[in-house]
């Protein structure tokens, strides 16, 4: 066997070697797509019923927000016409509570004033 021989035979090998190699190579890499693709049909499986669940969820939240809108204009309206019906009321009904007190407290002064009065003429008298 010459050198030729003999180097074409351990190429050959190598070459052999280097195949098998990678075919086991692809072979890993096969199994590895497989699973990935089994994985990523799981998470597909469980995401899309998971976003529909998030979007119904979004949608139920949407409609609370404007109902909880929709109530608190309506406990605004309600604050402001309690504040008028509040300030209407004050008017309405200080005017004459200050009139009166101010006739009790004057009526309280002059009976008071006649009280003195009749006790100083009393009182020289005897």
């Amino acid at each position: 066997m010459s050198g030729a021989d003999l180097a074409a035979v351990i190429v050959a090998a190598v070459s052999l070697i280097a195949v098998g190699v990678a075919v086991l190579a692809v072979a890993s890499l096969r199994r590895s797509v497989r699973e990935i693709e089994s994985v990523l049909a799981e998470v597909r499986d469980r995401m899309v019923p998971a976003a529909d669940d998030l979007v119904g969820t979004a949608k139920r939240l949407a409609e609370e927000a404007e109902r909880a809108d929709g109530i608190l204009d309506t406990v605004d309206h309600i604050s402001a016409r309690s504040d008028a019906l509040s300030r209407a009321t004050y008017r309405a009904i200080a005017d004459p509570v200050i009139k009166t007190a101010s006739v009790i407290r004057g009526t309280s002064r002059a009976t008071r004033r006649l009280r003195r009065h009749s006790d100083d003429t009393g009182r020289e008298a005897v």
